[in-house]
């Protein structure tokens, strides 16, 4: 067997325990292959989180209860099942890309034994390190990830960059942490938009060169901030976007140091974008008031539909635009619209007030406050019965 070294805490400052007392810091990795403790040990001390690797699943039984994790190999998993190992939250199903790929027979046999098992997850590494290193730091913190919502334009003026900089200036006001994301490259960098343009701080692409786990602490502290509210913003003499792996990176550290992150999402979807609207607790697509607004807005739904069912309509003012007729032969639009989320309070001072940090007084903050608790409220994907998922790994500047 090869194991970790006892944790040392408090009322055993030597690690002196003996070795049957479960460590309920420690995670546990049940596995004989070693090619598959060879890639996630490193992970789990990257993240700072105590790993256990037994290679008998009989040696697990003490310490399945306690751990924070539970990762069972794809090789041992029958073993696992058949030693009748309560079911447990946070179990992992877990093998590598080259196991895979020797046996494809046996690769298909992955679902059943998840179910059975009753695994919330199953993995494949090395390209699911990240979202491994993810749930290791949560663990290690003991903290739940801050909740996502997004926001992108139906069509050109449809005020969604307004609507992200004002739903997190309000939380911001309200003493919570914020981090508002900028993947929306088109406009003039949401930064400008909030009165930041000119403090220093990190952006993108420079944000996104760097390698390795990112700090929390160390992003929300360089970034262009005012108050609780911190920007992650393009970076005008060299408007790049961040790649997928990057965009991860970043959205993984703001969302164990924030309480809340908002990602203004470019109409054309980009790997990151997918990623975020993935993530989003809500994705609220901002819509004028004109009669072709729903129509304008059709790709947009379409092309985030791909990636969350949790998608909403956020209407510009009091009015709802009413659709076009279809032309014949078309389907209309009413026949696969999202719901209708709410209504974005208008104001001719909003964006002035804004760079300053501020909101207006009265009505149209009560309003925005409203809307933002209903995209943050908690929705369930609509098929709550589906299998463990193979976790990959104008108006408005």
């Amino acid at each position: 067997m090869v194991a970790s070294t006892l944790v040392r805490t408090a009322e055993d400052p030597k690690g002196t325990a003996p070795r049957n007392t479960p460590a309920a810091t420690e995670s546990l990795l049940v596995t004989g292959d070693d090619r598959l403790a060879d890639i996630i040990t490193p992970l789990a001390a990257a993240a700072g989180q105590p790993l256990r690797r037994v290679k008998d699943p009989a040696e697990a039984r003490a310490r399945w209860q306690h751990a924070p994790l539970a990762i069972v190999g794809a090789d041992i998993g029958d073993e696992c099942l058949a030693l009748g190992l309560p079911e447990r939250p946070d179990l992992i199903l877990c093998t590598t890309v080259a196991w895979i790929s020797a046996d494809q027979a046996d690769a298909s046999m992955l679902w059943p034994l998840a179910v059975k098992l009753h695994a919330e997850h199953v993995i494949a590494v090395p390209e699911a390190n990240e979202w491994l290193l993810d749930r290791f730091t949560r663990s290690t913190r003991a903290t739940t990830a801050a909740p996502v919502l997004a926001t992108v334009a139906g069509h050109g003026g449809a005020g969604a960059s307004t609507l992200a900089l004002a739903g997190a200036t309000a939380a911001a006001r309200e003493g919570r942490s914020v981090v508002l994301i900028d993947l929306d490259l088109t406009g003039g960098g949401i930064d400008t938009a909030a009165g930041l343009g000119a403090q220093p701080g990190w952006r993108w692409p420079a944000l996104a060169a760097g390698t390795g786990q990112l700090e929390p602490d160390r992003l929300l502290s360089g970034l262009p901030k005012r108050d609780g509210l911190h920007l992650v913003a393009p970076d005008p003499r060299n408007p790049a976007g961040p790649g997928t792996e990057a965009f991860e990176r970043v959205l993984r550290a703001a969302r164990m140091g924030a309480d809340l992150v908002v990602v203004d999402l470019p109409r054309t979807r980009t790997g990151a974008a997918a990623r975020a609207a993935a993530a989003a607790e809500a994705v609220a697509v901002a819509l004028g008031p004109s009669p072709r607004a729903w129509e304008a807005a059709r790709n947009v739904v379409a092309a985030y539909g791909l990636h969350t069912s949790r998608i909403g309509m956020v209407l510009r003012g009091t009015d709802r635009p009413k659709p076009e007729p279809a032309p014949d032969g078309a389907e209309p639009f009413d026949d696969f619209a999202p719901p209708v989320w709410g209504h974005m309070p208008v104001h001719r001072r909003l964006t002035g007030r804004l760079r300053r940090g501020r909101l207006p007084h009265g009505r149209t903050t009560r309003r925005l406050r409203a809307l933002m608790t209903e995209l943050g409220r908690t929705r369930s994907d609509p098929d709550t019965t589906r299998l463990p998922e193979l976790d990959q790994a104008g108006a408005d500047r």
